[in-house]
C-alpha cells in the first residue's frame, strides 16, 4: 500500500466517517479534510475537525504507520507544530510534539469498506506490458515492422507540422522558431507549454538585437 492511497481515502471520504474514534476512543467528527498541499510540509492545511469535546483547526498528516512520524523526524520540524490528527493505516506507536503533547491518530483500516480496498488491489497488481502482449508472437514479423514504420512517420508528420505552422507564424525565421522550441525544451513536460507560450510572446526581434550587442 501507498501514501497516495491514503491521500485518496481521506480527500474524498473513502471511508466510514459517522463511527470515527481516535486510538484513544475519543469522537472524531471530520467538517473540512483540508486543502491537499502536495507540498513540503504536512499532506492537508488548515483542516477543521472535532476530537472529542473540542473543535480543532490545523494540519493533518498522512503515514502508513505511527512510527512513520519518527522514521521521518517531524517531532523535530517546525512545521508538523500544527498537526492536530495523524492518519494513518496502521496504529503501532503513539507520536508527541516537540513539546511532549500527544496528537491524536485515526487508524483508517478500521473504517474502510473491503470494495475500496479491492479495487485499489486489483489497480495495484502487475500489468501485463500491453493487452495484446501474449498474442504479439503470433503475428507475422513483416506486418509488425510495416506497423512500426508507420507510427514512426506518423510521429515525424505531428512533430514536422508543428515546425512549419511556427515557421508560417514568423514569417519563415528559422531562428524565431529555434528560440521558441529551446524554450518549450527547457521546460520539459512540466513547463513546456508555459515556456513555449513566453517565448512566443516575445518579439523576437528584441531577442536578436539583445545578441548583437552583446
Amino acid at each position: 500500500m501507498k501514501e497516495d492511497f491514503l491521500h485518496y481515502l481521506w480527500k474524498f471520504k473513502k471511508f466510514d466517517t459517522l463511527n470515527l474514534k481516535t486510538s484513544k476512543s475519543e469522537d472524531i467528527t471530520i467538517s473540512n479534510v483540508g486543502q491537499y498541499l502536495e507540498l513540503a510540509g504536512p499532506d492537508f492545511f488548515n483542516a477543521q475537525i472535532t476530537i472529542g469535546d473540542q473543535k480543532w483547526a490545523g494540519n493533518v498528516e498522512i503515514h502508513l504507520k505511527s512510527s512513520d512520524w519518527y522514521v521521518y523526524q517531524h517531532e523535530n520540524d517546525a512545521a508538523y507544530e500544527n498537526v492536530i490528527l495523524h492518519v494513518v493505516w496502521e496504529h503501532d506507536i503513539e507520536i508527541f510534539r516537540k513539546n511532549n503533547i500527544e496528537i491524536a491518530v485515526l487508524e483508517l483500516k478500521n473504517y474502510v469498506d473491503k470494495s475500496v480496498l479491492d479495487s485499489y488491489q486489483l489497480l495495484m497488481k502487475p500489468k501485463s506490458w500491453i493487452f495484446c502482449e501474449k498474442q504479439i508472437s503470433t503475428i507475422d514479423d513483416f506486418v509488425v515492422r510495416n506497423w512500426q514504420e508507420r507510427l514512426f512517420f506518423e510521429r515525424l508528420e505531428r512533430k514536422s507540422k508543428s515546425i512549419n505552422d511556427l515557421l508560417e507564424q514568423t514569417n519563415n525565421d528559422w531562428e524565431a522558431v529555434l528560440f521558441c522550441l529551446l524554450a518549450k525544451n527547457f521546460g520539459l513536460n512540466t513547463n513546456g507549454d508555459v515556456f513555449f507560450k513566453i517565448a512566443k510572446s516575445i518579439p523576437f526581434s528584441t531577442i536578436r538585437k539583445e545578441s548583437f550587442e552583446q
